[in-house]
């Protein structure tokens, strides 16, 4: 259940991280390295430079890590219903 809740908690930042008014609001409070690094974790900035044809290496690894990592935290959390 921990894991779930971890990969939820992460998946909801990555989700937040490509709205702009979660982003006035982290500027306003945070600093700049803050800002760029809730920024840079959005789904919504790698996919915008995709779909105008733009494929860059940063991207792809990021996609491919986004997969592994679900992928990994899928398996944790069906380890863990077959242990109960």
């Amino acid at each position: 259940m921990i894991a779930f809740i971890t990969a939820a908690s992460v998946g909801f930042v990555f989700l937040l991280a490509g709205f702009p008014l979660v982003l006035d609001f982290v500027r306003a409070v945070m600093p700049q390295t803050v800002v760029d690094a809730v920024a840079s974790l959005s789904f919504f900035s790698h996919f915008e430079a995709i779909s105008k044809g733009v494929i860059d290496l940063r991207d792809l690894v990021y996609f491919a890590a986004l997969i592994a990592f679900w992928l990994t935290a899928t398996a944790v959390v069906l380890d863990m219903k077959k242990a109960e």
